[in-house]
């Protein structure tokens, strides 16, 4: 059994109205208890597996739950157990043997150094919920929990929104998300009621940033498969590191992955838009806004680390000028507009194959060759005169320069991997001399506009001003440099 949920944080203003609703809907009211086990070094949270036993008003359910495709995706198996309500039944997981979620358990368990499996936390959880229904035949169950995760003494109260598809088509599910987020400004998590007792029983909550992963692709993947596949990959990493952006954290590194995933995003509506006719042109201006929202502290502070040490070997008095006034990355990242077109992105990416155009795995290489090819060629020209380029156009280049990376990332099990990782290799050494020069640019530019309040920053503007011509020569060294790797996509 597989389980399309979506997951959302209540802000308090939205809870009143948001009960309201449901009981305007017939919602009925039901006590869960549940009770999570691990391994003592916590096996199953590290291969993204929960277990537990749950007290569903009178009766008990071992329940496993298990990664599926992509963030939103999960494999689900439960097992309606007798007796008595005042008894706990004891765990067994060979309950759920003979089900692609039991082959990871038995996998993780086989991993483990002791596979005994202990309680680690538990949740007790008020739910009203109730199933509700659109025009085109789409059975959603919605639920609201507030309660609280109980784990090594401590406890932390939980306030959440579920919205599971139970039937007909998937669309209905993210229609019926978007009505919600403009409602009540609800916002997408990720983080489920098991990775929140891990971290209440470890008493340790810091934001934990999530990196790219490999997207699931076979080397054999027609259109709507590779698209499928590399949009789940993409959001999955922007849906993981949303949900860790909270007010008074450190959220630094978190918005960085957030921002490359976003980038990722981008990168597959402009350069793969033949593969989905059903791409909406009204999603590309909310993401950029968001992403430059997102990078105004950001650049600053990567900037900042990238300049500094120059800085210090030419005896700057002033290494670095002070931050812009930046928005509130929280706030950008909850965003109503924002959420809804993560939403719809989501619904693009569990799609059935209408929305897709039909192309072949040898059509799909084709494109994909042709894209890459016309990248590569845009990086090759602005290289052969990048010392001359006006700083914009430079700017321009290195965007370039990262489409064809992440492009040749995302398509790299459609070419043989030796290749591949030579060329890559190369472009990722010309991306981070483009990063450089870039960074000493936008300082050079920063420094002026500071000696307005420290003279001393005319120091460093005057050295970055000169350091330029250095990181140019070496950026364009490194875009020629591309000219004599073999491309793997031929």
């Amino acid at each position: 059994m597989t389980e399309l949920e979506l997951k959302f944080c209540v802000p308090d203003t939205a809870l009143a109205s948001l009960r309201a609703a449901l009981l305007a809907q017939g919602a009925r009211r039901v006590r869960l208890r549940a009770h999570y086990f691990d391994t003592a070094c916590g096996a199953l949270a590290g291969a993204r597996i929960a277990l537990r036993l749950r007290l569903e008003g009178r009766r008990w359910v071992q329940t496993l739950k298990a990664a599926g495709d992509g963030a939103v995706h999960r494999l689900e198996h439960e097992v309606p157990l007798p007796g008595s309500s005042r008894e706990r039944p004891a765990l067994d997981p060979t309950r759920h043997e003979g089900t692609a979620a039991g082959a990871q358990l038995a996998a993780a368990l086989q991993a483990a150094a002791d596979p005994q499996l202990l309680e680690q936390h538990a949740t007790d959880i008020w739910r009203l919920h109730c199933q509700l229904y659109d025009a085109d035949g789409s059975c959603i169950e919605a639920a609201l929990d507030t309660g609280h995760v109980l784990a090594a003494g401590r406890s932390a109260p939980i306030v959440e929104f579920e919205l599971e598809h139970k039937g007909g088509p998937v669309q209905g599910l993210f229609t019926l998300a978007q009505a919600f987020v403009h409602h009540g400004g609800l916002w997408q998590s990720t983080l489920t009621k098991a990775e929140r007792g891990l971290r209440l029983r470890l008493a340790e909550d810091p934001p934990r940033p999530s990196k790219a992963g490999a997207p699931q692709l076979a080397a054999d993947a027609d259109g709507a498969a590779l698209m499928r596949a590399l949009l789940q990959s993409a959001l999955e990493q922007v849906l993981a590191n949303a949900s860790e952006m909270r007010p008074d954290a450190d959220v630094v590194e978190v918005v960085h992955q957030l921002r490359v995933g976003l980038r990722r995003v981008r990168v597959l509506l402009r350069e793969l838009a033949p593969l989905a006719p059903a791409i909406d042109a009204s999603w590309v201006p909310v993401l950029s806004h968001t992403f430059s929202l997102l990078g105004e502290q950001r650049d600053h502070v990567a900037v900042v680390a990238a300049v500094r040490p120059l800085l210090l070997a030419a005896g700057a008095p002033l290494l670095e000028w002070q931050p812009p006034v930046a928005a509130d990355p929280v706030a950008a990242v909850r965003a109503p507009d924002f959420q809804s077109t993560l939403l719809a992105l989501q619904a693009l990416a569990h799609a059935d194959g209408a929305a897709y155009a039909a192309l072949s795995h040898k059509a799909v290489r084709e494109l994909v060759a042709a894209r890459l090819h016309k990248l590569h060629r845009l990086v090759l020209r602005a290289g052969a005169r990048f010392e001359q380029l006006p700083v914009e156009e430079q700017h321009r280049a290195r965007k370039q320069l990262k489409r064809l990376r992440y492009l040749a990332d995302f398509t790299a099990p459609l070419w043989p991997r030796r290749a591949w990782q030579r060329c890559r290799r190369r472009l990722a050494a010309a991306q981070d001399a483009l990063g450089l020069h870039q960074d000493v640019a936008v300082a050079a530019e920063a420094f002026p506009q500071e000696a307005a309040n420290d003279p001393r920053a005319w120091f460093a503007a005057g050295w970055l001003q000169a350091h330029q011509a250095a990181t140019a020569r070496a950026a364009a060294a490194a875009l020629v440099r591309l000219k004599g790797v073999p491309v793997f996509w031929r």
